[in-house]
């Protein structure tokens, strides 16, 4: 037993005395590894030994994440994080990461968030994400100018956007915004510097289109937004557009008319187009006319793609097109117009998940595709994915036949099921 209690003994020094690689660390590195952990974790850490105690005041990130911690309540939540900026050191900010509590008093929640935000820009942020979805509702922000020399990333996630918060023309260094879940009520988004932009599952709600003012945007993704289409500014830089229209986009004709005129006062979608917002504007192909690559879906009752076709608005840059079946709509009217405006387009992707024979209600601005044409020389490969093959699909192939693309460059995929698209990723 002695024996053996000597031995424990002899441990301890071994223990104590070993190296500690971790602590041999340089601060920098230590207050890096830090940083990816959420903010209370790391303060934690201040009590494992004398040299952590303050190391976390430095850290360059701020992570308030309530949904992988727990906290009590929210007052819980805006207390910690209260008191982490008052007791931290002002050190420039690499990342800001704001996931609020998601429940209970919303006002409690929201108290605190413009406050925090105003800090991580005065600390000079590089990349800031706010989440702050609640079950109430979702937190406005109009008041908040995000003046920052130094902001290169911003991820907003159920946020109600108002005011001139959209408007970056103080933040030269931005580059990618990204907006899910959003309500945007406000008429510009813009930006000098933006390249990439993501706006999926939102909502505009403006008494205007809002009009997206991003001449550096070298892609764009819209995806499956409520309310009226933003209008489009040209995007002279745009490599990579992908545009997807659900069932809740209102730019729709309650009298099935394809291009958006009906006529009626009492059409919602036409009326608005038409006599109020967007008539003497180009809302959607001038912006995407110097793409090189397309994704451009929809139902075939929108008539916001057909629009346009008024403004002859050629592609000539375009080299990869993806359509749904709202261009079998009209007499073909949608596949015919960009094969006829895209002189350089090389592959053509039609996913035809269904089509209802529809017809269009001639107007004086309907657009008559009938006449003859030759499709680009550098066509080479038309992919034509659907549920079956009927009447409409040998149509298709008919008319490409007809104006120049050999049968030996079209496949027909069958059985499709999904569209099988995701959104953009800018790591």
């Amino acid at each position: 037993m002695a024996e053996r209690s000597e031995d424990a003994g002899d441990s301890k020094p071994d223990l104590a005395g070993g190296e500690d690689h971790i602590g041999a660390l340089p601060d920098v590195l230590l207050q890096q590894v830090l940083s990816l952990l959420p903010s209370r974790e790391a303060v934690r850490t201040c009590v494992l030994a004398a040299r952590w105690r303050t190391l976390w005041k430095s850290v360059p990130s701020i992570r308030i994440n309530s949904a992988g911690e727990i906290y009590r309540n929210p007052l819980a939540l805006s207390m910690f994080a209260n008191y982490l900026l008052l007791l931290r050191d002002r050190t420039a900010l690499h990342e800001c990461d704001i996931n609020s509590y998601y429940g209970g008093d919303s006002e409690e929640a929201f108290r605190y968030i413009e406050l925090w935000l105003r800090y991580a820009v005065s600390c000079q942020v590089r990349v800031l994400r706010v989440h702050v979805k609640n079950e109430l509702k979702d937190l406005w922000l109009s008041n908040v100018s995000l003046v920052t020399q130094h902001l290169a990333r911003l991820e907003l996630c159920s946020i109600e956007a108002g005011g001139r918060f959209l408007d970056f023309s103080g933040c030269p260094a931005l580059k990618v915004l990204k907006m899910e879940h959003c309500t945007i009520n406000t008429g510009r988004i813009s930006s000098q510097s933006l390249s990439h932009l993501i706006i999926c599952y939102g909502g505009f709600v403006a008494n205007a289109r809002t009009r997206i003012s991003a001449p550096s945007l070298v892609t764009l993704e819209l995806d499956e937004f409520t309310g009226y289409t933003p209008l489009l500014e040209p995007m002279p830089l745009l490599i990579r557009a992908f545009l997807r229209f659900g069932e809740t986009c209102r730019d729709r004709c309650d009298n099935d008319n394809f291009f958006g005129d009906c006529g009626s006062q009492f059409c919602g979608g036409c009326s608005y187009s038409k006599y109020y917002y967007g008539n003497d504007d180009c809302v959607l192909l001038q912006g995407l006319s110097g793409t090189k690559d397309l994704e451009l879906i929809s139902q075939s009752q929108l008539f916001i793609g057909r629009m346009d076709f008024k403004w002859h608005v050629m592609f000539s840059q375009l080299k990869t097109l993806l359509l749904s079946e709202w261009c079998m709509a009209a007499d073909f009217s949608g596949l015919i117009y960009f094969v006829q405006h895209s002189p350089v387009l090389e592959r053509l992707t039609l996913h035809l998940k269904y089509y209802e024979e529809e017809y269009a209600i001639e107007t004086e601005e309907s657009y008559n595709p009938r006449p003859r044409f030759l499709v680009s020389k550098h066509l080479k490969v038309v992919e034509i994915k659907c549920r079956k093959e009927d009447e409409k699909i040998h149509q298709i192939v008919k008319i490409l036949g007809t104006h120049g693309v050999p049968p030996e460059c079209i496949n027909i995929e069958p059985n499709f099921h999904d569209y099988g698209l995701g959104c953009f990723s800018f790591e």
